[in-house]
């Protein structure tokens, strides 16, 4: 399907890039999806919905650059109908939002999918302009912190919550060895002992992650990539495994894991970022379908079917 946008600056390759200026700077762009707190920490509209997606990690990106604590996200119309008001000289985030049209071949244009009227869908990309709400005077008390979904765990001690919550995912989970690792011939996980994590959170978020890689199996979201031979699929799944980890923790409160093997993943993402400017958005949608599937059946979030860039 083609691809047109309504802006004449590349969307795509502006995220892409300001993707790439973060990982070239050895930071992971996902890694604000801990706030310090067991508080969900998922970007959220004004009306209290979750973004999705890779607005998600674009308002990430924001929030972590510019140092914003809040998780709510307002355009400036929306402030001013709840009697807010954007401080002057704040500048604004941008988030994206995909839609189809439809293209009569008829009149002469040229397109790739025709439909037996001669017509074809057009992915549509626009992007629009929110302020965080510490951007904004007079809205304070209407967006207060999000309640926690569990409470504040122990680093140093399994967490009974959280092993419920991830208990409900029907995937077989193993421990032994010394290396976490997801096995799609067998559709089981295997993780080291608790014992052998610095911490609880780095635990369940290398969990997180390696469940994602689940998700993938053909039974489930039939991820070609899982099981792809090709180098470029491979980097492509650990991509969407790190985002979907991350999307995963952000909505229950943990802090997403320091990998040991940290640069050799920055040189592998960069790598698939450069080489394809929309490789970003489509890891990011798959991440989410991966966390939508994997938090339905903690029963930690109900999966919110929203349309948003792929």
């Amino acid at each position: 399907m083609e691809r047109i946008t309504d802006n004449r600056a590349d969307i795509y390759q502006e995220i892409t890039d300001q993707i790439i200026a973060l990982i070239e700077a050895g930071t992971r762009p996902w890694s604000k999806s801990w706030n310090g707190s067991t508080a969900p920490n998922i970007p959220l509209r004004s009306t209290g919905v979750p973004y999705r997606g890779i607005n998600v990690l674009t308002l990430w990106v924001a929030a972590m650059t510019k140092g914003y604590g809040s998780p709510h996200w307002l355009t400036f119309k929306q402030a001013l109908a709840l009697g807010g008001c954007v401080r002057k000289g704040e500048k604004g985030s941008t988030v994206v939002y995909a839609n189809k049209i439809v293209v009569d071949d008829a009149k002469g244009d040229q397109g790739d999918e025709r439909g037996e009227d001669g017509k074809r869908q057009v992915a549509f990309l626009k992007r629009y302009t929110v302020f965080n709400a510490e951007q904004i005077d007079g809205i304070k008390a209407k967006y207060p912190t999000p309640a926690p979904i569990i409470t504040a765990t122990n680093p140093d001690e399994r967490d009974a919550e959280l092993d419920a919550l991830f208990g409900r995912v029907p995937v077989t989970l193993k421990h032994h060895g010394s290396q976490p690792y997801y096995q799609p011939s067998g559709d089981h996980v295997v993780m080291p002992e608790f014992a052998d994590f610095h911490t609880s959170d780095d635990y369940y978020s290398t969990l997180a992650h390696e469940l994602t890689h689940a998700t993938g199996h053909v039974d489930r979201l039939a991820r070609p990539s899982l099981i792809s031979t090709k180098r470029e699929d491979y980097a492509r799944e650990e991509l969407v495994a790190e985002l979907g980890a991350a999307f995963i923790s952000g909505a229950i409160g943990i802090k997403l894991h320091d990998r040991e093997d940290h640069a050799a993943y920055l040189a592998n993402w960069l790598q698939t970022l450069r080489s394809d400017k929309r490789a970003i958005f489509a890891a990011a949608t798959q991440a989410q379908a991966a966390a939508d599937w994997l938090l339905a059946r903690m029963g930690a979030e109900s999966a919110q079917q929203m349309d948003e860039a792929a």
